[in-house]
């Protein structure tokens, strides 16, 4: 969901921004997620504060 709500945003602002350039970046936030956050964005809260997302498992 948090990801999702970026996306919206990102989307939001640069649509308004710089229209031509959207789908450029759309596939570099694609391209930077899939590659230095496999797990998410919960992935990366969940490695750097357990505490407060949870391990995970159940």
């Amino acid at each position: 969901m948090i990801g999702a709500f970026l996306v919206n945003y990102a989307k939001s602002l640069f649509t308004a921004e710089f229209p031509e350039y959207w789908l450029f970046v759309l596939g570099s936030m694609f391209v930077v997620v899939t590659v230095w956050f496999p797990d998410g964005i919960t992935g990366l809260l969940r490695q750097r504060f357990p505490a407060l997302v949870g391990s995970g498992s159940r």
